[in-house]
C-alpha cells in the first residue's frame, strides 16, 4: 500500500511539473505574440500568415540549439573532442544564420520588408520583457518568503 502511495505521488508531482511547464511555455508564447504584434504593428491578415512562418523557424532554432549542449562538461573532455565541439559549434551557428535567412526569404512573401527588418527589435523587446517579468516574479517569490519567515 506505501508503494502505491509513493507511485502515485511521484506521478502526480511528475504530472504538476509538466503542467507548470507547459503553462510556463504558453505564457512565454503569448507575451512573444503580444510583444512582435505591436512593435511589427501586425494587422489581423498579416498576423495570420506571419506566425505559422515564425513558429517554425522558433521550433527549428531551438531544435538546433539543443544540438549545441555539449555532452560533457568541456574541462573533463580530450582535446580531440574539444576541438570536435568547436566545429560542431560553428557549424550550427552558420545553420542558425542560414534559417534565419531563410525566414526573411518566407517572411518576404507575407510582410512588408519594413516590417520585417523590425525583427531584432521586437526580439530585443521580447527578452527584455521575459527578463522584467521573471525578476519581477522573482522578488514576489523572495517577498512572500520574507513575509513567512517573519
Amino acid at each position: 500500500m506505501k508503494r502505491f502511495f509513493l507511485i502515485v505521488l511521484i506521478i502526480s508531482a511528475f504530472v504538476s511539473t509538466t503542467t507548470a511547464q507547459k503553462e510556463m511555455g504558453e505564457r512565454i508564447k503569448a507575451l512573444r505574440a503580444e510583444v512582435y504584434t505591436r512593435v511589427l504593428h501586425l494587422t489581423s491578415e498579416e498576423a495570420q500568415n506571419f506566425w505559422p512562418v515564425f513558429n517554425e523557424y522558433v521550433e527549428n532554432k531551438e531544435n538546433l540549439q539543443k544540438q549545441l549542449k555539449p555532452e560533457a562538461e568541456i574541462e573533463g573532455m580530450s582535446d580531440a573532442e574539444v576541438e570536435e565541439y568547436v566545429k560542431k559549434y560553428f557549424e550550427i551557428r552558420q545553420k542558425e544564420f542560414d534559417l534565419e535567412k531563410e525566414l526573411v526569404q518566407k517572411l518576404r512573401k507575407v510582410l512588408p520588408v519594413r516590417k520585417i527588418a523590425k525583427l531584432p527589435k521586437a526580439e530585443r523587446e521580447f527578452r527584455e520583457s521575459l527578463v522584467k517579468r521573471l525578476q519581477e516574479a522573482r522578488e514576489k517569490r523572495l517577498e512572500r518568503r520574507n513575509g513567512k519567515n517573519r
